[in-house]
């Protein structure tokens, strides 16, 4: 059997363990919890200073750039369905209208730098659902390329998995 003095040790090595992994979100006073985006946000007009010898001449290749965009559909979708559900709505709801994606590229990795989105104005202050959008396309991996550092603009229907399920 194990002595008293190593299960302490071992329940408080657990204990800190857990509390310095759970991020546990601020609660509001209203029950609902205020969640933060893992990807930054960029100013679309703040001066951007470039090395022109650090970078190559090649431009990302639009129809790859859509098809890796693509890939965040599902994430996209999940966002949509959380957000009917923490609105009172049923999953058959359509949340109307269309959502802009700002991307900003590092060419190098091909992972966002960071990522803007404007939501339709009737849930533009909804930041769960923008923030979600945000870490959805965050987690894309796009095209490496030769070249200077990019915004790509993308925009679709905020619910678009509906007309999907609906085929179904």
């Amino acid at each position: 059997m194990f002595s008293k003095k190593v299960f302490v040790v071992t329940l408080g090595a657990l204990i800190s363990v857990g509390v310095a992994g759970c991020k546990n979100p601020k609660i509001k006073k209203n029950g609902g919890r205020t969640v933060k985006a893992s990807i930054a946000e960029f100013d679309p007009n703040a001066d951007f200073v470039l090395d022109l010898d650090k970078y190559g001449s090649e431009s990302p290749d639009d129809y790859a750039m859509g098809l890796a965009f693509n890939q965040a559909f599902g994430g996209m979708d999940a966002c949509v369905l959380n957000a009917k559900k923490s609105m009172g709505l049923g999953d058959s709801a359509l949340l109307q209208g269309d959502v802009s994606v700002a991307v900003q590229l590092d060419p190098m990795t091909g992972t966002p730098s960071a990522v803007n989105a404007t939501l339709p104005a009737k849930y533009a202050r909804n930041s769960q659902l923008r923030d979600c959008i945000r870490d959805a396309v965050g987690g894309v991996e796009f095209p490496k390329y030769d070249g200077t550092p990019r915004v790509a603009e993308f925009s679709c229907e905020l619910d678009a998995g509906a007309e999907i399920e609906e085929a179904w």
